[in-house]
């Protein structure tokens, strides 16, 4: 009697343990060690790169030293004489500038910001793509009657969606591609607090696209076309390490280390190049940043509050991180919320040791959206929208209320020339048109899929010796 209980008892504490932990939760990679790998290969030369900046603070990998020596390589960019920042350029500046705790909106007497908004036309999709994000990087104050708001952008990057539901880099392209996809959607996530249905829908589209595009080995072709659809994906909520997106045990996270150069910490651009290279290192490096910020909850170009709390995959060498000559012109960073996807009100309570360094002067802004809106298949849009926008600063600031313009159509008559990065995708089949549904993050833990197969097996083997022990053993 007593062997019988002890047997029963023995098995019943395996089919527990079997179940205790969901599979699930083990499906996240770690790419703490990756990070760190490719942080030595940016830091073993001087710094020139403003999106290897920005993503060094976010891990918070800068000291003061460098915070100190980019700031000045911003200042002598900004005020180079006959050259405007403008395109690219210019956004990239803002990023970096957010990254290192100044304010693009007063940095060496220049507003920055508001040199985006001013902007009358971009000549591609990607260029509406990198306004987007830089206007998204904080919550500035866009008057509503600019050219180039937030909601006219994202209005406009909707109606360039192609039927396959992708994105290309020119207005008058035909065929998708998954680069211009994933920045495409890195820019609708940072405006997806304020989306409505036809932002929704593109979203959803665009990410239906890229999971249509991967290739069997869970990569897009090269590495820096997988980094910039993990970035996409990440940036509206989507953990590409998981479902739809595993391809015989591998996913496009753990397919971004067949690109490694074991040699220098480096990323390849295909995995029988010769050498790394520092474009496709940049690329993936944002990508194993973006990675980690999902799931802590955080998406890469969110400069709201650069929080130095997070344990994982950070490595300060320099608390003294932000100092700044007398020449500096900075008003301050803004603080707010670090969720992403939130425009937030709080204070800023923890920064980056570039952010603690600035004079902080608090932004709130809030906007309510009352849209009706109809979507033909076509992506034409018929709306009706009314916005009200109030902002705090130090002083207190006028209540506005905005009332945007409806975005008109692009036009097409220009054309640039497609970066040697992208390239075209197989077009996948057109999805039929659904209801959208909100994207919502799912955070896991940073564990190896393989221990999702142990607990696979675990729950089966608790299974099989119950039904042993009840055929055979009469327990």
């Amino acid at each position: 009697m007593v062997g019988k209980s002890a047997r029963r008892l023995f098995l019943g504490i395996v089919f527990v343990l079997a179940f205790a932990v969901p599979i699930h939760s083990f499906a996240a990679v770690s790419v703490c060690k990756d990070i760190k790998d490719t942080a030595s290969y940016f830091k073993s030369s001087a710094l020139n790169s403003d999106f290897a900046v920005a993503a060094l603070a976010k891990e918070n990998l800068l000291t003061a030293h460098e915070i100190k020596q980019y700031r000045k390589v911003l200042i002598n960019r900004v005020r180079a004489k006959g050259k405007e920042l403008t395109g690219t350029e210019l956004v990239k500046t803002i990023i970096a500038l957010k990254a290192i705790g100044e304010d693009p909106e007063n940095f060496q007497g220049e507003n920055l910001i508001k040199r985006v908004y001013d902007t009358a036309a971009e000549s591609s999709v990607t260029g509406y793509a990198y306004d987007l994000i830089a206007l998204n990087t904080d919550n500035y104050e866009i008057p509503s009657d600019a050219p180039n708001t937030p909601a006219k952008i994202a209005a406009k990057l909707v109606d360039a969606e192609l039927p396959d539901g992708g994105w290309s880099w020119s207005l008058t392209a035909k065929n998708s591609d998954v680069d211009s996809t994933g920045m495409v959607l890195t820019a609708l996530g940072t405006y997806q607090d304020k989306h409505d249905k036809d932002v929704n829908t593109a979203i959803r589209d665009g990410i239906k696209y890229l999971k249509a595009a991967e290739k069997e080995n869970a990569s897009f072709d090269n590495s820096c076309t997988t980094a910039q659809a993990i970035i996409g994906l990440v940036s509206v909520g989507v953990d590409p390490s998981t479902d739809d997106f595993v391809k015989k045990g591998m996913n496009p996270i753990s397919a971004l280390s067949t690109y490694k150069d074991a040699k220098n910490g480096g990323y390849k651009w295909q995995t029988a190049s010769e050498s790394s290279d520092s474009f496709s290192t940049e690329q993936v490096f944002q990508a194993l940043v973006a990675y980690d910020l999902f799931l802590k909850g955080d998406t890469l170009y969110n400069f709201r509050k650069v929080s130095s709390s997070y344990s994982a995959c950070t490595d300060a060498t320099d608390s003294g991180a932000g100092d700044k000559d007398s020449s500096s012109s900075n008003t301050g960073s803004k603080g707010s919320d670090n969720s992403p996807n939130n425009n937030g009100t709080g204070k800023t309570t923890s920064q980056s040791p570039a952010a603690a360094a600035a004079k902080v002067v608090e932004k709130h802004a809030k906007e309510v959206v009352t849209k009706t809106n109809t979507i033909t298949k076509d992506h034409t849009i018929t709306n009706n929208n009314t916005i009200t926008k109030t902002n705090t600063v130090e002083k207190p600031a006028a209540t506005k209320n905005q009332t945007p313009a409806k975005a008109e159509k692009v036009s097409h008559a220009k054309k640039e020339d497609k970066p040697a990065a992208a390239t075209d995708q197989a077009t996948p089949a057109e999805d039929v048109q659904q209801e959208p549904k909100k994207v919502v993050i799912t955070k896991t833990t940073g564990i190896s899929p393989v221990h999702g197969w142990v607990g696979s097996l675990s729950a089966g083997a608790g299974v099989i010796l119950l039904i042993i022990s009840k055929k055979f053993l009469g327990v």
